[in-house]
């Protein structure tokens, strides 16, 4: 049986349904043949950094392999291409690193502003040659260049993909999590007052997603998963922490159920065609 090919423009909100911890079958049907991790749209669509400034940006010793490769493609830009030439049939993107990350400008330049790669070198330490912009704090300026960015994001999959069907992965952050059996909220859960204003400000980060779901929705209607009207906790034993967005299992398997359904339709005959809203999926 021939596999359906996936791109994913995204974070662990959406890649970790397709490993078998999730989904323990998911390569039965499904290759992800090219992935942009932890980039920020506004990022993917930006020209590539100038190579002199980029090499100035050097990975530090507080950064893993995967960091730095995942910095140096958003400072090239070589995703894009990667896409382009594999032609999925499927791309799939969140916006957790838009709304998490937020971005940083280097001269007509954005980069996704990665806690994991961009903040830990010694150039964003130095504080000069960038600006840095959050969802959050510089809501009226970020929204317009996420806007412009959108426009370039779907006119880009109509001249370059016009095959293939995109699907925005609508999500919330979580506000408890599961250990042991039993479920313990973020907040006040461990009797610490600045980590609970800490989790106050993530979870206030739910309705800048819900502002750009509305407006890519009402602007562009793309295919869209969308279960944000279920409850879902937060996995207390995730490799890479505990946090409203290291969700438990059940996310993931609700996730590829609804992408199921979609490909399902499309091949039995009744997706409508390419580029045409679609209904969303929610439960």
């Amino acid at each position: 049986m021939t596999k359906t090919t996936l791109a994913i423009i995204g974070s662990c909100v959406t890649r970790e349904a397709f490993i078998t911890r999730n989904n323990p079958e998911y390569k039965d049907s499904y290759e992800v043949g090219a992935l942009s991790w932890q980039t920020s749209l506004v990022s993917f669509m930006s020209a590539p950094v100038v190579p002199a400034m980029a090499r100035a940006i050097v990975p530090s010793a507080r950064m893993n392999e995967n960091n730095t490769s995942t910095m140096t493609r958003d400072l090239e830009k070589t995703d894009r291409a990667e896409i382009e030439a594999l032609k999925p049939d499927y791309l799939v993107f969140d916006l957790y690193a838009d709304v998490r990350y937020g971005i940083a400008q280097l001269l007509d330049s954005y980069i996704t502003n990665n806690s994991n790669g961009f903040r830990k070198t010694d150039y964003y330490t130095a504080g000069k040659g960038f600006t840095t912009l959050h969802m959050m704090g510089d809501t009226e300026a970020y929204m317009q260049i996420m806007k412009d960015a959108l426009d370039a994001f779907f006119a880009w999959t109509k001249e370059h993909l016009p095959h293939t069907r995109i699907v925005m992965h609508a999500f919330h952050y979580t506000s408890y999590y599961r250990e042991g059996g039993v479920d313990l909220n973020f907040i006040k859960s461990h009797g610490d007052t600045s980590r609970d204003n800490v989790y106050r400000r993530l979870l206030q980060e739910n309705g800048k997603y819900d502002e750009l779901y509305s407006y890519i929705q009402e602007k562009f209607a793309p295919l869209t998963i969308d279960n944000r009207d279920k409850s879902y906790y937060g996995d207390a034993e995730h490799p890479y922490g505990r946090t409203p967005w290291h969700f438990g299992r059940p996310f993931f398997t609700d996730f590829m159920a609804d992408l199921d359904r979609i490909v399902l339709e499309d091949k039995t005959g009744a997706a409508e065609p390419e580029h045409k809203p679609s209904a969303t999926l929610a439960q």
